[in-house]
């Protein structure tokens, strides 16, 4: 503890037992991580080359819980849903345009540059994250 701060409280056991924390030691976490791939669709991205060591549950972001369900439409998952701008519905339909621009299915590198591109727009910020081990 910084010696003016021991100043001002004075001796006391409790004082002498104080110590600076980190936000963990504070009980406060890191923000939660959240999917930048709907999970929903897993099965499509499998199709797509998002498997093993390069599965969905690799390309997690931290998100202040605000950010996470603003991009989702506010709390409710199911009144956000029919918000063309809803993340999962908004990324999907991106995905599914691209391919049909293209005329084949997309590559995984296809897929998360036009991920990242959304990402930038909804200010998500792209330092992904295992999602596993919450």
């Amino acid at each position: 503890m910084p010696e003016g701060v021991r100043d001002a409280l004075g001796d006391s056991p409790e004082v002498r037992g104080m110590h600076e924390t980190g936000r963990a030691g504070a009980g406060m976490s890191d923000a939660p991580k959240h999917h930048v791939l709907p999970q929903e669709h897993r099965e499509w991205f499998e199709k797509r080359g998002f498997k093993g060591d390069m599965d969905i549950d690799q390309f997690c972001v931290r998100m202040e819980q605000a950010h996470h369900e603003a991009i989702h439409g506010g709390g409710n998952w199911k009144l956000g849903r029919i918000w063309p701008g809803e993340w999962n519905r908004m990324i999907m339909d991106a995905l599914l345009q691209a391919e049909t621009r293209a005329g084949r299915m997309l590559t995984r590198d296809g897929i998360l540059k036009e991920v990242a591109r959304h990402m930038r727009d909804y200010r998500i910020p792209m330092n992904f994250t295992s999602g596993r081990g919450r």
